[in-house]
């Protein structure tokens, strides 16, 4: 298997080795990771062409030792559907997860690009309910919705002591805000457009005493959270070190704006938080509301998400424990592998399809 990671030009500071090398990774299992340099600007026709060849050459390398047979090619973004074209394949497996259209990077044209995916995948995959309904019509092949999933062990050990553990094993400077407030809330992920900076200045101004902790890369401006003493951004951390962080919270949070992109997700944090047991407090978002809402505390508006901070500060740990327990259940049906097996079953039936037809 080959994964090309795309990196583009600007973020190459201090880091071209990383990038510029190909790099195996766990070879016992044929996985090779291509770091692949872009330039930024793919609204310019030239570089937009520079930038489709360089891709189409890292995936159109020859298999790696001991490879074999038939290859699927893989696509997660409308804007590679180009690679149908240039890159040797048996099949083409279209796995969405995002409402690409909602993305300022997106290009004008990102609808008609994954039109034309559409109708040419094999097989495609949506990752929510929304995007399931919305683009299942529009595609040739047939559509499943796989929902997303959760390594269950990794972030439920040690949940059963959470401030202590979790305390100890993040880094100091979280540490010290485990010391400073005498709540945490936690949110991990991007941070990016889809937050919901309004709501959470005005909670952190609300709730003093709790410590806002956001972990992830910033790509948005932050200026709404910047200046606000009791909000932390912290950056992005370690996917072995995320638990460290999740057993040191108090609850967590999905702090969402509602919008065209947040409501065509089902996002992966909340199933992490449930298996680390932590309380969620999340936007009622399509998906969220389908099949969370039994577990989480749920808002609409920005005063119900400080009502959501002012249960959780009130009420005893025996209260909480009953939807704490439904958000454990959610994850232990939902493991990784689970999923990732259903997917590749379907992959199977499609190449022999293929196969049977020629």
């Amino acid at each position: 298997m080959r994964w090309v990671e795309c990196r583009y030009a600007r973020w190459l500071a201090g880091r071209a080795a990383e990038f510029f090398r190909a790099r195996p990774e766990r070879p016992e299992a044929n996985l090779e990771v291509w770091p692949v340099t872009l330039i930024n600007g793919e609204r310019l026709p030239p570089i937009r062409s520079w930038n489709k060849a360089r891709l189409a050459r890292a995936l159109d390398r020859p298999s790696p030792p001991g490879a074999e047979g038939p290859r699927v090619l893989w696509i997660y973004n409308p804007h590679e559907g180009h690679l149908v074209d240039r890159v040797a394949h048996d099949l083409v497996v279209y796995d969405i997860m995002d409402e690409y259209r909602g993305f300022p990077w997106s290009p004008a044209n990102i609808a008609e690009e994954e039109i034309e995916l559409l109708r040419r995948a094999d097989c495609v995959f949506a990752g929510t309910r929304a995007l399931y309904e919305g683009k299942g019509r529009l595609a040739q092949g047939p559509v499943e919705c796989i929902l997303s999933g959760v390594e269950v062990e990794h972030f439920a050990r040690g949940s059963g002591a959470k401030d202590e553990q979790g305390a100890a094993g993040a880094d100091r400077v979280h540490r010290d805000l485990r010391n400073r407030y005498r709540r945490l809330l936690g949110y991990a992920g991007m941070v990016d457009v889809r937050i919901d900076q309004a709501m959470l200045r005005a909670a952190a101004r609300a709730f003093a005493h709790w410590g806002f902790v956001l972990l992830g890369p910033v790509t948005t401006n932050v200026d709404d959270l910047q200046g606000v003493p009791n909000i932390h951004l912290l950056g992005a951390r370690p996917y072995a070190d995320l638990p460290s962080y999740y057993h040191a919270w108090d609850a967590a949070a999905l702090p969402f704006v509602d919008s065209e992109l947040t409501r065509h997700i089902n996002p992966t944090k909340i199933l992490e938080y449930g298996a680390a047991g932590l309380p969620i407090i999340a936007r009622a978002l399509p998906d969220v509301e389908r099949y969370y809402a039994d577990g989480a505390w749920l808002y609409r508006t920005g005063e119900e998400f400080m009502a959501s901070l002012r249960v959780l500060d009130e009420s005893a740990p025996a209260d909480r424990a009953p939807r704490l327990q439904i958000a454990r259940g959610w994850a232990e049906q939902r493991s990784w592998d689970a999923l990732a097996g259903r997917m590749l079953e379907t992959v199977e039936s499609r190449l022999k399809s293929k196969h049977d037809k020629m």
